[in-house]
C-alpha cells in the first residue's frame, strides 16, 4: 500500500535524499503560495456566505492549489542505484569430503548447499549476476542448473581450503565489479593457512562475505578420539603417560586398546559422561624395549557408526635409553638424598648426577659419565653446567660457590631456560646465605638475608596440594580427583620445614604445610627468564616411604613425576618447533628447528642441514635457511609422498658456530602423513569460523534454515557500483488523489449550500 501511493517502498525513502528537480528556486513556491491565499481569499468574501463555510471552502481550495504547485516544483528522490548487468555476486559452494555427511538426514550438506543455487529467484536476480565456484583445495568455476545428486559426482578425496579460495576470489579482477560474496559450506578449513595477514587481506578487500552454514554442530551417534598428547621420547621399560581427548554424542562408554603392532599395550573400558559432548582421559602404559614403536590408539564401541575412522591416533613413540640428566648438589650426606635417588632407581626417563659433599674439602660423585666430570666441584663455566637439564640445590651454603657459578646457575634458569629446584637443610634456603647470592633473583621466592637465621626446624606438618596443585598433572599421586585428594590426606606426617620466604609476584603455591590449623607455603614455583624455578621448604618427603607400606609408591612416584616434569620442561639446545604430530592429506610438511650454541646463545648460521627419513627407510637431506626476523631459527619443508612415519634428525652437535659430527642424532623428531582423513574429524558445523568470516568483512552468516533470508540480504548489504538517480515524486497517486479529493469535497459542499 506504501508504494501504491507513493510509488517506491520504505527503503528507498530511508536511503534516499527529497530535492526538488525543476530547478526553480524555494522561494518562488513560497511567494506562489501565498499568492494564491489572497486571491482565494478576495474570491471568497466575494460570495455570500457565512464565515465557518467560507474557511472550509478557502481550505480545501489551498489544499488544490498547494497540491498543484508542489507538482510544478518537480519533488524528486536522489539515490543511488545498482545498474542490471554492472554487478556480480560469486557463490563458493563447499565441495569438499565433509560436505559428503548427512547428519542423519536423507540429504547431504552439498546436495542442501546445492538447491539453493538451483534457486532460479535467487539466482536470476535482476541487479546480480551469479559467478558459482566450486570450493575445494582448488576453485573452480561450476555450471547451473546442478544435477540432481551432485554428492556422488564429486571427488571425495578432496579436503576444504575456504580460506585459499575465497582470497582469490577477492583479489581477482573481471569486467564486473564484485558485489558480495557467499560462501555456502560446513565451515571446515584443512588446507589453507589462516595467518593474521589473511585476516587482514579480506577485510581490507571491503566486499562483504555472507556465509551460510550447512550441517549440525553436533554430529549424532559419533565418536571420535580427536587427538592424543603425549611425549613421543620414552626410555626403555618406562610409564609413557598419554591424554585422549575423546568427543562423543550419544555414547556413554567405550573400549579403548592402545597397540603397537600385534602388541597390546593397554587396554581400558572408559566411562562417557553423556550430559557433556567430550571429555579428556589420562592414561598410563608401559614403553617397552627399545626402539621406534608405531603405537596406534582406538576406540570401540557397540554402537552403529557411519564414520569409525575418526576413532583412531597413529603416535611414534622413540624408546631409547637417553635419560635426561639432572644436577644434584648436596652439602651434607642426608636421608632425603638418598631416598631421592631410590625413587629414581628403575626410572629411565631421568638420570641423577649427584655431588654430595662428604666432608668439608670431599665430594663424591654419582652418575657420571666419565672420570673427568664434576671433577673439580661444582661446574665452573657456564658450557659445563648448561649441559644438565635441571640443578636441583641441597644443605649447601650458598659461599660454596663463587660469585661467577652463583651468576651462571642463574644464568641456567634465564638463559638456558633450564629448571632450578632448592631444598630446604640446615645450610639451605636463607640459612645456607642464599638469599643474598646473586642467584636469589632467579628464585620464586625472597630468602632471608638474615646471617644464620636458623629458619630449618625439626617440627612435624602435614602437606597438602593447594587448589592450584590439585590441578597440576604431575602433581598426582592417582588418576581419579577422589583418590589423589584420598592419597595426600593419608600421606605420613614430614619432620622439618623451613620458611620458603615472602612469595614474589607471579608465584603459584603448589603445596603448604599445615601445623595447628596454620597453613604456610611449602612448594612454590615461578618462570624466570626461559626457565622455571622452585623451592621445596622441606627436607623429609623420606618420611612418606618410610611411613607407608612397602608396597606403597606414592614417593616414589611423587619424584618421578617431578623431576621428569623439571628435566622436560628444561629449553633444549635443539627443537622442532611443529605443532602437529600427524598431517592429513598433504604432500609437504613444514620442519621449524630452532638451534642454539654450548651456551644456549642463538645460533647465528645461515642454513641447517637435517636429515629425513621417509616411510620406506630412504634418506635424504633438507636444507633449512635461517629465518632473518628470529635468530636461531631455521625453516624450511620437506616432501611426504608416502603414507606412514617420516622423522628428521641431526647427527651433528651444535657448538657455537661450529657443528662437530657425532655418532649419535642430536635431535630425532617424527611425523605421521595420513590420506585422505582430514575430512573426517571434527566433522561438525564450524559456525564460529563462519560468523567471524562474516564479521571481518561487513556480511551477514545465515544457517541453512534461514537461507531464505539471502536475497534480502544481499540487496541491502553489498559493494556493488551504483549510479545516482533521480526519482520523480510529482506523479505519485497521492498528489493526484489529493487535489481530486479536495475539488471533489468543494463541489459537494457547493452544491448542497445551492452557491455553485
Amino acid at each position: 500500500m506504501f508504494e501504491f501511493f507513493l510509488n517506491y517502498p520504505v527503503s528507498t525513502w530511508r536511503h534516499a535524499d527529497f530535492i526538488w528537480a525543476s530547478g526553480w528556486p524555494l522561494v518562488g513556491l513560497v511567494l506562489c503560495f501565498f499568492l494564491a491565499i489572497l486571491v482565494i481569499a478576495f474570491t471568497l468574501f466575494r460570495q455570500q456566505l457565512s464565515a465557518p463555510k467560507r474557511m472550509v471552502l478557502g481550505f480545501l481550495q489551498l489544499v488544490a492549489v498547494t497540491t498543484g504547485l508542489v507538482m510544478l516544483w518537480q519533488p524528486s528522490l536522489r539515490i543511488e542505484l545498482m545498474q542490471a548487468g554492472e554487478n556480480t555476486v560469486a557463490y563458493l559452494l563447499d565441495t569438499s569430503k565433509s560436505m559428503l555427511v548427512t547428519d542423519g538426514n536423507e540429504q547431504s550438506r552439498l546436495d542442501h548447499a546445492a538447491s539453493l543455487l538451483n534457486d532460479d529467484d535467487l539466482i536470476d536476480n535482476n541487479l546480480f549476476d551469479a559467478a558459482v565456484y566450486s570450493v575445494a583445495e582448488d576453485l573452480s568455476p561450476l555450471s547451473l542448473p546442478f544435477n540432481e545428486g551432485l554428492a556422488s559426482n564429486t571427488n571425495s578425496d578432496q579436503r576444504s581450503a575456504i580460506g585459499t579460495s575465497l582470497q582469490t576470489v577477492l583479489e581477482s579482477v573481471n569486467d564486473q565489479a564484485l558485489a558480495a560474496v557467499v560462501v555456502l559450506s560446513d565451515g571446515a578449513d584443512n588446507a589453507s593457512a589462516l595467518s593474521s595477514e589473511w585476516w587482514q587481506t579480506i577485510k581490507a578487500a571491503g566486499v562483504p562475505v555472507h556465509t551460510i552454514g550447512f550441517g549440525s554442530t553436533v554430529v549424532n551417534d559419533d565418536i571420535e578420539l580427536s587427538d592424543v598428547i603425549m611425549d613421543g621420547q620414552a626410555g626403555e621399560n618406562a610409564l609413557v603417560s598419554a591424554t585422549l581427548r575423546i568427543v562423543h554424542h550419544g555414547h556413554n562408554n567405550v573400549r579403548l586398546r592402545v597397540e603397537a603392532g600385534d602388541e597390546l599395550l593397554h587396554a581400558e573400558n572408559l566411562e562417557l559422561d553423556s550430559t557433556q559432548n567430550e571429555s579428556v582421559h589420562a592414561i598410563r602404559f608401559n614403553s617397552g624395549e627399545a626402539g621406534v614403536r608405531d603405537i596406534r590408539f582406538s576406540l570401540q564401541s557397540n554402537d552403529t557408526e557411519t564414520n569409525t575412522v575418526n576413532n583412531s591416533q597413529q603416535r611414534i613413540l622413540n624408546v631409547a635409553d637417553n635419560p635426561k640428566r639432572i644436577l644434584y648438589v648436596e652439602g651434607e650426606p642426608r636421608w632425603e638424598y638418598k631416598f631421592i635417588r631410590r625413587a629414581l632407581h628403575s626410572f629411565g626417563d631421568v638420570e641423577i648426577v649427584s655431588l654430595l659433599r662428604t666432608s668439608p674439602n670431599k665430594f663424591y660423585r654419582q652418575g657420571v659419565e666419565s672420570a673427568e666430570e664434576l671433577v673439580d666441584g661444582f661446574p665452573k663455566t657456564k658450557e659445563a653446567l648448561f649441559r644438565y637439564s635441571a640443578v636441583i640445590i641441597g644443605s649447601l651454603e650458598a659461599a660454596e660457590l663463587s660469585t661467577e657459578q652463583q651468576a651462571n646457575l642463574r644464568d641456567f634458569v634465564s638463559e638456558r631456560g633450564g629448571s632450578l629446584l632448592m631444598l630446604a637443610g640446615r645450610q639451605g634456603l636463607g640459612d645456607g646465605g642464599w638469599g643474598r647470592s646473586a642467584v636469589a633473583a632467579a628464585l620464586p621466592a625472597t630468602l632471608t638475608s638474615k646471617t644464620n637465621a636458623n629458619d630449618y626446624a625439626r617440627i612435624r606438618v602435614t602437606a597438602q596440594p593447594t587448589t592450584q596443585g590439585l590441578r597440576t598433572p604431575w602433581l598426582r599421586l592417582a588418576e581419579n580427583d577422589e583418590e589423589n585428594l584420598l592419597a595426600w590426606s593419608q600421606l605420613p606426617e614430614l619432620n622439618d620445614v623451613q620458611p620458603v620466604g615472602e612469595v614474589k609476584p607471579g608465584s603459584t603455591i603448589l603445596l603448604a604445610t599445615k601445623n595447628r590449623s596454620r597453613a604456610t607455603p611449602l612448594l612454590i614455583w615461578h618462570r624466570y627468564g626461559q626457565g622455571q624455578s622452585y623451592i621445596l621448604g622441606t627436607s623429609g618427603t623420606w618420611r612418606w616411604q618410610m611411613g607407608l607400606p612397602s608396597e606403597n609408591q606414592w614417593h616414589e612416584v611423587f619424584w618421578q613425576q617431578f623431576l621428569s616434569h623439571l628435566s622436560a620442561g628444561s629449553l633444549p639446545q635443539l627443537s622442532v618447533d611443529n605443532a602437529e604430530a600427524v598431517y592429513r592429506d598433504t604432500d609437504e610438511i613444514p620442519i621449524v628447528v630452532t638451534a642454539r650454541s654450548d651456551e644456549f646463545e642463538p645460533l647465528d648460521n645461515g642454513e641447517l642441514v637435517v636429515n629425513v627419513t621417509t616411510p620406506s627407510g630412504k634418506q635424504v637431506q633438507t636444507t633449512l635457511n635461517a629465518d632473518i626476523d628470529e635468530p636461531g631459527r631455521f625453516v624450511g619443508s620437506m616432501e611426504a609422498v608416502e603414507d606412514g612415519p617420516y622423522s628428521i634428525s641431526m647427527t651433528q652437535a651444535v657448538a657455537g658456530e661450529a657443528q662437530v659430527p657425532t655418532t649419535e642424532p642430536a635431535l630425532q623428531r617424527w611425523w605421521i602423513k595420513e590420506s585422505g582423513t582430514a575430512e573426517l574429524f571434527d566433522t561438525g558445523l564450524h559456525r564460529e569460523f563462519l560468523q567471524r568470516i562474516s564479521s571481518a568483512t561487513g556480511g551477514q552468516y545465515l544457517d541453512a534454515a534461514d537461507k531464505d533470508q539471502l536475497a534480502t540480504v544481499l540487496s541491502t548489504q553489498n559493494a556493488g557500483l551504483t549510479r545516482e538517480e533521480l526519482l520523480p515524486l510529482w506523479n505519485m497517486p497521492l498528489l493526484f488523489l489529493l487535489m481530486l479529493l479536495a475539488k471533489g469535497l468543494e463541489w459537494l459542499l457547493r452544491l448542497k449550500w445551492k452557491r455553485l
